[in-house]
């Protein structure tokens, strides 16, 4: 299915605008263009659509770790004069259990690979044999 949301009036829609249509679970936004598809997943029976209509207000960027919880106060920045920096206190928590399950879940996976590369690679091999050679030939750093 494909939506397409145009003005009725050029003049009518704000500068900078985005829009956001959701037809069920499934949202699409972008900065307006009259010519914009928004294409979704086709629908079973009657559906209702919404369709928003934003604007840009200000903007920010800050660091999130997902093993981690922290608190940012940040200071948001606008190109429109018309709106003055704006302070957010941002609160960045992961929930615990997804996060163990999942560092867990590709530590093991990361370990495998590692495994995997030394023993292909015959790194335990090398090391075992370059520190015989190192006692043999320098007793002294042994």
């Amino acid at each position: 299915m494909e939506i397409r949301v145009e003005s009725a009036s050029a003049d009518m829609m704000p500068r900078g605008a985005y829009v956001s249509v959701r037809v069920g679970d499934v949202l699409k936004q972008g900065k307006y263009e009259p010519q914009r598809c928004y294409n979704f997943p086709s629908i079973d029976r009657r559906r209702d659509a919404r369709v928003d209509i934003y604007q840009h207000v200000g903007t920010c960027v800050l660091a999130v770790d997902p093993d981690s919880k922290a608190t940012h106060e940040v200071f948001t920045t606008s190109t429109d004069p018309a709106h003055p920096p704006a302070k957010l206190k941002v609160n960045i928590s992961a929930k615990s259990q997804e996060v163990s399950e999942k560092r867990a879940e590709r530590s093991k996976a990361l370990k495998g690979k590692a495994k995997d590369y030394l023993w292909a690679h015959k790194v335990e091999v090398f090391w075992r044999n370059y520190c015989s050679w190192v006692v043999i030939t320098h007793p002294a750093l042994a």
